[in-house]
């Protein structure tokens, strides 16, 4: 059912029409009063459109548009688009352009009315399942392709979004060509061609943000570093030490030698005593003290050299030498600045500086120590001294395997300079490509419902045409059914009182009749009635879906005289009652036909609404509304008195206003034609000569003037 007509944008006199919250919906019977020209055609035009799924006699623009909403969803109607056969058999209506398309006044033809026979009732039983069918099918196939339009529509939001974060990481790298292969550089990306990796990529790794981070960094540097030359450490002299400590250890000192004491030597001057014994050792006799002058006697030096032996001396000699080889050696430094290094490469280095400084810091404390502990020995060489120098050894290797790593990293580098181009449009593809992975599942999964929503659009649309094949069929099967030109011709004498015009049944529809010979000067009465009565008979055709459809009938008496006003509203309620369709909408400008119309809706269980279609005028331009009818036509049987409201109010304020005061001529002529109908009742003649009239009655209010302008 439709529901509102929510917008008529720029088609015809509808300029800017929206459908507010006064007015009601519609019901299963719906009226329409307006005067002529104010738009009723229009709206049956719009119907129309609906009806035969093309534009016809419909004048649009190309920004023309009609929304209207039905029991399912909001429909739109616009010049370019192909209009929704939602009403497909569902619609029939009467306006001027029916008469012009099935009846041809000059020739006196008409078009065919099918109507089935008895013999073919089974199988319009089946075309009429089928048709049901169909119609469901088609229904379930336009909500699956709306389902499908917005899953579309979330997916292109979808990559809009991934456009946008692989713009905001790289369109800052203009000398790279992206990898996707469509769009020149990054700053024009589009969602085709985020598709295209999408399509490509893989689910995305664990490590995936820590990646993207260090493909970031590895973007911020456009300028290719300097070549950088691979480090070196000497750590061989602490061979020398390793194996002159082991010496130390494996040093015996004999027990027979003097004790320290009986030098009468304090042991803070052992070092100064054996230094001095070295000097004067090897001396000729007699030896002076180089340090007092004094001579050495060969007692004193002969106790020296028992204190001092040649192990001892060795001891001490190797001890001196291996502080003096750890004192003499430095540990190494890199000397490397981070900036050397390119950005993706800067975390990676600290981490490796950081150790290499740590693991020289633990070599230097282990040099210390051992440098204590020698000095220890020497002071006290019986002493037994452990030295362990697995933790320098094992230290050595770290610092050695460090500096490896970092000749690594400098290849590395270096290699990024050898192929700056090449790896930093590597890079920027394989950011790219990561910052794309991360919608991978997610992509999947729409493409997954996209495909299962157009498999079953497939489907449907194979059991459609099935389905149409099988109309098809059946519809050629029931060509054989007979015309309407009986009923027709029932119905039209019924109406008209007399069966001098009649259709007969020729091969390719009918031809209008007057006693025997076509009927060439038929009156506008009579066309009209034959007309609305061809459209009552077309409702009962075997392709219309009666009970689910809607009847729109535009002024069917427009040219009647009043004797046939009763006539036709009776039709109207009868053939409606016998069909019972869904939606009934009447237009008419005739208030009496109006009233009756009103009168008999008005009974139909409160399923009803009436309405007013109105032209009024802005900035110089004509333009029409739907509301709803006013009180006044709802609870009068005369448009007397709404025409008197209109013209009371009017009288009352001295402004001009031309888009007010458009409606006036009009609204005062018909107001005039409703005061002589009861004030003049003389029947057969015209309305200036009822004016005459009234002003013989009353001269002291017809002046002259005023005569002449109202009759003009």
């Amino acid at each position: 059912m439709i529901k509102q007509i929510k917008k008529i944008k720029d088609i015809t006199v509808f300029k800017d029409f929206y459908w507010n919250s006064s007015i009601p919906e519609f019901k299963k019977y719906n009226a329409f009063y307006g005067w002529n020209a104010s738009g009723k055609t229009t709206i049956t035009r719009i119907f129309s459109a609906l009806e035969k799924g093309e534009i016809g006699k419909l004048k649009m623009a190309d920004n023309s548009e009609c929304v209207w909403r039905d029991d399912n969803d909001q429909e739109l109607l616009l010049k370019k688009n192909k209009i929704p056969d939602l009403f497909k058999n569902r619609i029939r209506v009467f306006n001027e352009d029916f008469v012009k398309e099935n009846l041809n006044w000059e020739e006196g033809t008409a078009s065919k009315i099918m109507i089935l026979g008895e013999e073919q009732i089974e199988k319009k039983k089946k075309l009429d399942k089928i048709l049901r069918g169909l119609e469901k099918k088609e229904k379930n196939k336009s909500l699956t392709e709306k389902d499908k339009d917005k899953k579309e529509k979330d997916k292109k939001r979808f990559l809009e979004k991934i456009r946008a974060e692989v713009i905001d990481n790289l369109r800052a790298v203009a000398d790279v060509t992206p990898k996707s292969g469509r769009a020149t550089d990054y700053k024009n990306y589009t969602v085709v061609d985020v598709e295209n990796i999408l399509k490509e990529v893989k689910s995305p790794s664990s490590d995936l943000e820590e990646k993207i981070t260090h493909l970031r960094k590895a973007l911020q540097d456009k300028e290719a570093k300097s070549i950088i030359n691979e480090k070196t450490i000497d750590l061989g002299w602490f061979e020398d030490v390793n194996n002159k400590v082991n010496k130390i250890s494996k040093t015996i000192i004999p027990k027979e030698g003097l004790k320290l004491s009986e030098l009468q030597v304090g042991e803070e001057l052992k070092e100064w005593l054996r230094v001095g014994y070295e000097i004067h050792k090897d001396k000729e006799t007699p030896i002076t003290c180089e340090f007092c002058k004094n001579i050495i006697s060969e007692e004193r030096l002969k106790e020296l050299a028992q204190y001092f032996n040649e192990i001892l001396r060795n001891l001490y000699n190797n001890i001196d030498q291996v502080i003096e080889i750890v004192s003499r050696n430095k540990l190494p430094e890199l000397g490397l600045q981070k900036e050397l290094f390119y950005s993706e490469f800067h975390n990676e280095y600290l981490e490796l500086i950081d150790s290499f400084n740590s693991t020289v810091n633990t070599i230097r404390k282990e040099l210390d120590n051992l440098k204590d502990k020698l000095a220890e020995k020497k002071n006290n060489p019986s002493q037994e001294i452990a030295f362990d120098l697995n933790t320098i050894i094992k230290t050595k290797k770290e610092l050695e395997d460090i500096v490896s790593k970092i000749n690594e990293l400098i290849r590395k580098n270096n290699e990024k300079t050898n192929l700056f181009k090449d790896k930093r449009q590597e890079s920027a593809h394989k950011l790219e490509e990561a910052i794309i992975s991360k919608y991978k599942p997610d992509y999947d999964e729409k493409e997954k419902e996209l495909s299962e929503i157009q498999n079953d659009i497939n489907l449907l649309s194979t059991e459609i045409q099935k389905l149409i094949e099988s109309q098809r069929e059946l519809e050629q099967k029931l060509k054989q059914h007979h015309f309407a030109a009986e009923e027709f011709n029932k119905l039209l004498k019924s109406f008209m009182g007399r069966s001098e015009i009649v259709l007969e049944t020729v091969d390719e529809g009918y031809k209008i009749k007057r006693n025997g010979e076509i009927a060439s000067n038929l009156s506008e009465g009579e066309r009209n009635a034959i007309a609305f009565i061809f459209f009552l008979t077309k409702l009962k055709e075997d392709n219309y879906d009666a009970q689910n459809g809607v009847i729109v009938i535009d002024d069917p008496i427009s040219s009647f005289d009043s004797q046939y006003l009763y006539g036709a509203f009776g039709f109207i309620k009868e053939k409606v009652k016998e069909i019972n369709p869904k939606q009934v909408f009447i237009f008419t400008h005739n208030f009496p036909f109006f009233r009756l119309i009103r009168d008999w809706m008005r009974y139909e269980k409160n399923n009803f609404s009436f309405y007013m279609i109105k032209s009024k005028f802005r900035s110089n331009e004509r333009y029409s509304v739907i509301e709803e009818l006013d009180k006044l036509l709802k609870e009068h049987n005369s448009e007397y008195t709404y025409l008197f409201k209109l013209v009371f109010y009017r009288s009352k304020t001295s402004e001009s206003d031309l888009e007010k005061d458009y409606i006036f001529p009009n609204a005062i002529r018909k107001l005039l034609e409703n005061y002589l109908s009861f004030k003049v009742p003389t029947g057969g003649i015209s309305i200036h000569r009822k004016f005459e009239t009234l002003c013989e009655d009353y001269p002291e209010k017809c002046r002259p003037e005023m005569r002449t302008r109202i009759e003009s």
